[in-house]
């Protein structure tokens, strides 16, 4: 007579096989619960940045004097006297001749560094510093990542590099000098005479601020990339334009 076989009863898995299980659900969860937060920090805050960039750059440039595509006459003397906006109104427009091709060159300045001003992949004017074309430093800031990556190729910028803030009737234009990577408590960089808070000072400087890590570069934010600038020359919108944004189709 045939033994009938034996059936196999279904293994069931340990409480250790449990546990590990469980973990690796969690950690599978935990990871597309970061990518998407990834995506939506990197992407998505980008997108409604830039929105409310272009809505900035529109309703500015609309105030603009018209400016010829012409080369304009470089002035060497006092650029005229800017007067200062509102938190949160337009200063003008920032140009980085040396991002073009490259990243977002052509935005908004706007008074103020608050959050709600920043994310509008704007640069930001720190309110206790001077104008622009004033003597003294009109300091700037803006986002490295997130919110447009305003700043995010701050790196870029060398020695002889133009930086041009374009009002509404007025081009003022700054040559970068130096760059320096410092932590954030350091805010002597904002001082009138640029890390010499106790100096008076008697030229033009443009200071850039931003985030940056040592251990990350433009992912993390526990130092800050600066970079400065004095002022070289300005001109009337209606003179002209400098070279250096003369061939640029997003500059009004």
């Amino acid at each position: 007579m045939a033994h009938p076989r034996h059936q196999r009863r279904p293994h069931r898995p340990g409480p250790l096989s449990m546990v590990l299980g469980g973990i690796g659900e969690l950690l599978i969860t935990s990871g597309l619960v970061i990518a998407l937060f990834l995506v939506w920090q990197l992407w998505w805050t980008g997108i409604a940045a830039h929105e409310k960039a272009q809505a900035v750059k529109e309703q500015f440039t609309q105030t603009q004097v018209d400016s010829p595509k012409v080369a304009g006459t470089k002035h060497t003397d006092a650029p005229p006297a800017f007067t200062q906006v509102d938190y949160g109104q337009a200063i003008g427009m920032l140009i980085v001749p040396k991002w073009y091709g490259v990243t977002n060159n052509n935005m908004p300045v706007i008074e103020g560094t608050g959050e709600d001003v920043l994310d509008q992949a704007a640069a930001g004017h720190y309110t206790d510093t001077q104008q622009v074309g004033e003597v003294g430093n009109f300091a700037i800031a803006a986002h490295r990542r997130t919110n447009g990556n305003s700043f995010r190729r701050i790196d870029l910028l060398e020695p002889g590099d133009e930086v041009v803030v374009a009002t509404q009737d007025t081009w003022y234009v700054y040559t970068v000098e130096t760059y320096e990577i410092v932590e954030p408590h350091q805010v002597e960089v904002l001082s009138p005479v640029p890390d010499d808070p106790e100096a008076q000072p008697t030229e033009r400087y443009l200071t850039m601020t931003t985030c940056h890590s040592l251990s990350m570069g433009e992912w993390g934010n526990d130092h800050r990339w600066i970079v400065h600038a004095k002022f070289s020359y300005w001109m009337p919108r209606s003179e002209g334009r400098p070279d250096s944004v003369l061939n640029d189709p997003e500059v009004n």
